[in-house]
């Protein structure tokens, strides 16, 4: 019978050696080997005969199945599940990530709302001259929210007041190198800082930045340093 066109046919294997039976007496042979053990009348054990499992097989009760897709079918389940995981984790991490983005705006909020309520009890108590409980006020705003320039310009103003002009300074310096470096406010007060302090070149400096930065804020600039030097 020719098996050129039907190879899953082909029978000629079951009167070749059996490969099977050649790897079990294989491993035997190994396992002797490292268990050499004598028995209690001092001869060795007697190496396991060979059997031949495929004796068994005959033309009647041989007969070929058809192959498994099994592990092609695992693999397919494995990507799915794989990609279902994946795809499970995304969803995860991104609704994590938006609850987190969420917090943390309701959070600035609430931290916004209690900076400006300091913020307006220490204009309150600026307004009566009240000059260290308005910087008690700022600070505790500045506790909630540090990243704006208002609360560090009042405090700024307050220590103008105290004649307190370095730390004025620091504030003025903190708005324009870390939070805005055209900050009108900031180099005017700063401008008045250095003039209590007799220090002209700075002095000068400033009235030279807040002049260029804000081109359209002239007047009141002009009114501000007018006003300065008439106190």
């Amino acid at each position: 019978m020719e098996y050129t066109n039907h190879p899953q046919y082909d029978e000629k294997f079951l009167k070749e050696p059996s490969k099977v039976v050649d790897a079990i007496q294989f491993l035997d042979i190994m396992a002797d080997a490292n268990k050499m053990e004598d028995t209690r009348d001092g001869k060795k054990k007697q190496a396991k005969p060979v059997v031949d499992h495929s004796a068994e097989v005959t033309d009647n009760n041989f007969f070929i199945s058809q192959r498994s897709l099994s592990g092609r079918m695992s693999v397919k389940r494995s990507k799915a599940r794989i990609k279902f995981t994946t795809n499970t984790n995304q969803f995860t991490f991104m609704r994590q990530f938006d609850q987190s983005t969420e917090e943390r705006v309701q959070s600035r909020l609430e931290r916004e709302r209690i900076a400006n309520s300091f913020r307006r009890q220490g204009n309150w108590a600026y307004r009566r001259e009240q000059f260290n409980t308005a910087i008690d006020f700022y600070n505790k705003g500045l506790e909630n929210i540090c990243d704006t320039p208002v609360l560090y310009i009042n405090r700024a103003c307050c220590y103008l007041k105290l004649r307190s002009f370095k730390r004025a300074i620091m504030d003025c310096d903190y708005i324009l190198n870390k939070l805005d470096p055209k900050y009108m406010r900031a180099w005017l007060y700063r401008a008045a800082a250095f003039k209590r302090l007799n220090d002209e070149k700075n002095y000068e400096e400033c009235v030279h930045q807040v002049k260029r930065l804000n081109t359209k804020e002239m007047q009141f600039i002009d009114s501000f340093l007018e006003k300065m030097r008439t106190l």
